[in-house]
């Protein structure tokens, strides 16, 4: 069960960073563009970036994997060098290859945010709640995830907080 949990998490983040890596076309040019504007003037800047994602997660329910289409909304704030958040919500449907059930796809917050102010070290922090529901009975399932991360005075990380859940919703 731990597996199908990490699995599960592993993939809503994927979801969920669909449009901010830096392999991204559009958005990492605008992401770059406007944080090096909002660097220079060290004040708040905020982009809205929608973009499709296909992404397969396990269904904790019956194990198989289905693979999710649909779009992210990604709203993102910079304000310098020092504080850079995400708010992501996103759609999607995908079919069950074994059962042929259909799915809906609802990612109803994520949120990430690293903030190092006044020159203390760095915390990030992130956290979703999906739910994914089936058409069949007994096949909908639930994801949770929270993270959170501090920077030691030695460079070295810590993780403060960790909990990731994906949950049969039978």
């Amino acid at each position: 069960m731990r597996s199908l949990t990490q699995t599960g998490a592993t993939t809503l983040m994927g979801v969920l960073l669909a449009g901010c890596g830096a392999e991204s076309g559009p958005t990492a040019v605008n992401v770059a563009a406007h944080a090096a504007d909002a660097a220079t003037h060290n004040t708040g800047n905020h982009i809205k970036v929608v973009e499709p994602f296909t992404e397969p997660l396990v269904n904790p329910c019956n194990g198989e994997v289905i693979v999710f289409s649909g779009e992210a909304v990604v709203h993102v704030t910079q304000v310098g060098d020092r504080h850079i958040e995400f708010f992501t919500s996103a759609t999607g449907t995908g079919t069950g290859p074994e059962s042929g059930a259909t799915y809906t796809y609802h990612l109803d917050a994520a949120h990430e945010n690293r903030n190092s102010a006044n020159g203390q070290l760095p915390i990030f922090a992130s956290g979703a709640n999906a739910r994914i529901i089936s058409d069949l009975p007994g096949l909908s399932f639930t994801a949770h995830f929270v993270f959170h991360i501090a920077t030691l005075p030695s460079g070295e990380y810590k993780v403060t907080r960790a909990v990731d859940r994906v949950e049969c919703k039978a």
